[in-house]
């Protein structure tokens, strides 16, 4: 008699130790816990995946047991990255001239440039008429600036003799033709420097010692390294107020919704959402990218790491059930992404499951 009650003891203790948690579907249903494999570890027939403890220990698989949370309402946007117009500037000569380096050297795309250095040098270049005519009135005015300077120091050596109303007359006429001369020689003789207007990393749009340029081209455009836009197409209406947060899919970091175009273009919304980084790689200009977008509508749903969810055979989101100790069983999930690093699984899973969150990628890649 205790010899048959110890042995009805083993075996419900061995029932419950294959049927762990998890070892129900989605709706309640039993899943088949049979520890038994097809002679072998590894994929079975039925497409699971068997997996001695050790190999567990050596893949680095990690479980979690789902717990069913309301999360906000999510869409994922696409977006495009664009500078922001207070971390951009453009580089434009203010007259026609030939670029020149003076002994500097000329900044290469990607070179970071500090606010107010000169990145080149403007040498004004007019035709040979004006040059010519602009240079016989500074000869003139050097002339007159002469003679001023001279009558004006014999009159101060006159000293109480000297008419005080001459005196100041000529001073008034000499600081006028030094800012005359001062001017012409600006334009004639000294470049004009370009400086960069901001702090930042250089575009230099194929500027050359020596080159001839019009005035108003772009030469060199300077961004900052974290101040980005973001521009989002969206093909549903969405209200500034609908939207609580906006996140990245793939970084960290938080975004600010700017505003919400008043017009649809091409039959879709546009959101402007603003981008500061904190330290890490900064956004690339007209880079592609996907956002989230956190809406003030709840929906329930388990919370995972996105590294839990895979792509079966079928191209299908699945994630992988530990239904047994040594015993691996595919999910097909609906989710959806609520920043970096997180999703939620909005179908599929019930409370109570053991999901693989780590290795994942590793068990569904075993054959």
């Amino acid at each position: 008699m205790k010899r048959t009650f110890l042995v009805t003891l083993i075996v419900i203790a061995t029932s419950n130790l294959w049927a762990a948690p998890g070892a129900h579907g989605p709706n309640g249903e039993h899943l088949d816990t049979n520890s038994s494999v097809d002679g072998s570890w590894g994929r079975q027939s039925d497409g699971s995946v068997a997996l001695s403890m050790r190999q567990q220990a050596v893949l680095g698989v990690r479980t979690e047991l789902t717990m069913s949370q309301s999360v906000a309402t999510t869409v994922q946007l696409a977006a495009m990255v664009r500078a922001h117009p207070r971390g951009h500037a453009l580089v434009q000569p203010s007259s026609d001239g030939r670029i020149s380096t003076v002994a500097m050297q000329l900044p290469l795309t990607g070179d970071w440039v500090e606010q107010g250095q000169a990145l080149a040098y403007l040498q004004f270049q007019d035709n040979a008429y004006e040059q010519a005519s602009q240079s016989s009135e500074l000869a003139a005015i050097r002339y007159q600036l002469a003679q001023t300077e001279r009558d004006l120091k014999r009159l101060q050596a006159l000293d109480e003799l000297a008419d005080q109303q001459s005196v100041e007359r000529l001073k008034t006429q000499l600081q006028s033709l030094l800012a005359q001369e001062q001017a012409l020689q600006t334009g004639l003789e000294l470049p004009e420097p370009l400086r960069a207007p901001i702090s930042g990393y250089v575009i230099n749009h194929g500027v050359r010692n020596g080159q001839w340029v019009e005035a108003g081209t772009t030469l060199f455009e300077v961004v900052s390294a974290d101040q980005r836009l973001l521009e989002v197409s969206a093909d549903q209406q969405l209200s500034a107020a609908a939207i609580t947060a906006a996140r990245f899919t793939d970084r960290p970091g938080e975004l600010v919704l700017r505003g919400v175009a008043p017009a649809i273009q091409q039959g879709l919304q546009q959101l402007i959402f603003e981008y500061q980084a904190d330290g890490s790689e900064p956004l690339l200009i007209d880079q592609p990218l996907e956002i989230v977008a956190l809406l003030d509508q709840q929906q329930q749903g388990v919370v995972l790491p996105a590294d839990a969810v895979v792509r079966n055979n079928a191209n299908l989101p699945v994630v992988w059930l530990k239904v047994s100790a040594e015993r691996f069983m595919p999910q097909e999930v609906r989710y959806h992404a609520i920043g970096a690093g997180q999703v939620v699984i909005v179908a599929g899973l019930s409370d109570g499951q053991r999901v693989v969150v780590q290795a994942a990628s590793r068990i569904n890649q075993v054959r």
